[in-house]
């Protein structure tokens, strides 16, 4: 059966994002030209401009969809769990990047970028904005105190433990759960005992 335009369309839109992402992971978003991504995807550089306006709109799509799937993978863990439980999972999805992780490269360079494209700053705050108000949400149902600053507040630390699991690996095994569940206000253990350790 033949392949309709619009199936083949999608088909090297596909295979256009998934070349920008391997190009922003290997060289990062400035060395990408139209030429570069044309090879990487097996098509004519026409092609690219045909679907995209620009290689930036191109790099802001792939990175965007790419931080959109990364989020949904934390908020996925720290829903399917309840308390502390959700808490520890989301730590071991952060635990799992490593230095050389593309995803890590790829959301390093995304969140550089977004400090020179505005419409790619826009659309991450947009995307952060989203994570924090389901994460309030879950944090809320957990009896949280004030969840939507605590969401925003467990965003951050989550991002710093990204990055300090990135330059030192040996974080990712160190026992940061009970921390993180203090930070948050579901610690169920008394005073004197969580000061205990």
């Amino acid at each position: 059966m033949a392949m309709d335009s619009a199936t083949r369309g999608q088909q090297t839109r596909d295979r256009l994002l998934d070349a920008a992402v391997q190009l922003i992971v290997e060289e990062g978003w400035g060395a990408v030209t139209t030429r570069k991504m044309a090879e990487r995807a097996g098509v004519r550089p026409g092609v690219v401009h045909y679907h995209f306006d620009t290689v930036t709109d191109l790099l802001v799509e792939a990175s965007l969809d790419a931080t959109r799937r990364e989020l949904g993978k934390a908020l996925d863990a720290l829903q399917q769990q309840e308390g502390p439980a959700g808490l520890e999972e989301v730590l071991h999805t952060v635990g799992s990047y490593s230095s050389d992780d593309p995803i890590a490269v790829l959301l390093s360079e995304t969140l550089l970028a977004a400090t020179r494209i505005e419409k790619l700053r826009e659309q991450l705050s947009e995307l952060m904005r989203e994570w924090r108000a389901m994460t309030a949400g879950w944090l809320e149902a957990q009896g949280a105190p004030d969840p939507e600053a605590t969401a925003t507040v467990l965003g951050a630390a989550l991002d710093g433990l990204v990055l300090h699991c990135l330059l030192d690996p040996q974080l990712r095994t160190a026992p940061l759960t009970d921390p993180l569940e203090r930070l948050v206000g579901l610690d169920s253990r008394p005073v004197a005992e969580a000061a205990d350790g």
